[in-house]
Formats: C-alpha cells, structure tokens, sequence
C-alpha cells in the first residue's frame, strides 16, 4: 500500500507556506514534522490541507510558541505531539513513534539529551511496541525523529552527531521508515536518504513530499481522506488511537 506523506522540517519554506499548498499538495495522507519549526507553520498545514499533523520537537524548539504574559509554551493547534508515543492513525492504519531533540551538545537549547537519556525514553516506548509486534504483526512503520542515528546521514561536528541509541531502536524494532531533520542538506548532490538494516532513513529538510509502500498495509481498505486528527484536551483524539507506554 502506498501513501502519500508532506514532510517537513527546519525551516519554514515558502513554497509550502504558500496558498496553493491545497491545490498543491492536497491528496497527500499525512503531514509529519520533524522539528525546529514554528508553531503557526504546522498550524497552517492542518488548516490548508485538513489532514492529520504529527511532528517531535527539534532541539529549539521552535515548536513551543509563547501566549501570555507569563509566557507558557503553547504546543501547535490541531497538531500530535509523537515526542516518546506511540500512536496508531486509524485513517491510514500506520504505527507512528515520536523522538524529539537532539544529543547534547550546549546548556542553552531546550531539548538536548545524552545517550542514557535518549535509551530511557525508548525503554519506556518499548512494551508497547512490543505489544504491537504481537497485535498487528510489526511494531512500528514509521520513527519521527529531530536527529538522525549515528552514522546515517549524520555529520562529524557535536552538533549534527546522531544518536546511537536510534541504532538500536531500528535494530530492535524495524521501522520501514526514519524520517528526520536536523541535518540541513545545502548541497544537493549529497543523498537525503540511506538504507539502515530494514529501514529507509531519509532526510527530509526542509520539505519532501513521499510515497511510501508499506507492504503490511496490503490488503487494508480505507477511504481516502479520513477524517482528520483534531487536537483536544482528551489525550485520545479523533481519527488517532494514542498507544501509551505500559
């Protein structure tokens, strides 16, 4: 089964900040942020193309916009936090795990995390991924992630490092797919994508529109178009089954 998916991260690109995005990018599934972005940015996706939005904080969270004067972070309208859930979207029928962040590498940034901190929060996702292997036949289709894993689209300065604790979860778990950001890709004729054991890990700054296959998807029958994600204060919200950790 194939679908279509809006990707973004980084940066707000005006070609997808546009409004023709509906006419554009209308058929698409899914749009899935992967940090760093700003609140009203992934707010607008929801509006224009009516679809569900999932996306993790990235490391400044750009994300957490301020209302008031006591200044309290106010997360996107409409838009699913993954940042250490599992949530299963019943429009299309995929299994979508969040880790948010980066690997520490300053005191000023909000959402940094050291190894045994990024292994922590896997550890707590991991009894229901497990679940969901004995459930539905596979734990996971897709990891959204700020960061990349270690070594796989990565890069060499502390900043841009990955995390090898993201290693061991594609190890453990086998996602069909990693979608990540973090990593902004200037030059063109560097690859955005690369295969990790059963998972394709793609780069997707600072958007990417995708066809995926999910091969155990076959044979599933949903309309197109869903009825989307609506964010309330109920932790379980329309068209989205949250899958909280045991």
């Amino acid at each position: 089964m194939d679908i279509d998916i809006l990707a973004v991260s980084d940066e707000v690109d005006q070609r997808i900040y546009s409004p023709s995005i509906k006419e554009r990018m209308g058929d698409v599934r899914l749009v899935i942020g992967c940090g760093d972005l700003p609140a009203t940015y992934l707010e607008f996706l929801s509006d224009a193309l009516n679809r569900p939005v999932y996306y993790v904080l990235g490391n400044h969270a750009e994300e957490l916009t301020r209302a008031g004067e006591r200044g309290i972070p106010r997360h996107p309208a409409g838009c699913i936090d993954l940042g250490g859930r599992v949530v299963h979207d019943l429009g299309t029928g995929l299994i979508i795990a969040g880790l948010p962040g980066s690997p520490r590498y300053s005191e000023h940034e909000p959402v940094q995390y050291t190894e045994p901190q990024m292994m922590t929060m896997i550890l707590r996702m991991t009894p229901r991924l497990l679940w969901n292997r004995l459930r539905h036949g596979r734990a996971l289709d897709v990891l959204v992630t700020h960061a990349p894993p270690r070594d796989v689209n990565d890069q060499g300065d502390v900043a841009h490092r990955g995390f090898v604790a993201m290693r061991r979860f594609l190890a453990w778990f086998l996602p069909a797919y990693q979608l990540h950001g973090h990593v902004h890709l200037y030059d063109r004729s560097r690859p955005s994508r690369r295969r990790y054991l059963a998972t394709d890990v793609i780069n997707v700054y600072p958007y990417q529109r995708l066809t995926l296959r999910f091969d155990a998807l076959n044979g599933r029958s949903r309309r197109h178009g869903a009825a989307p994600v609506v964010q309330t204060a109920a932790p379980e919200q329309t068209g989205v089954e949250v899958e909280r950790p045991a």
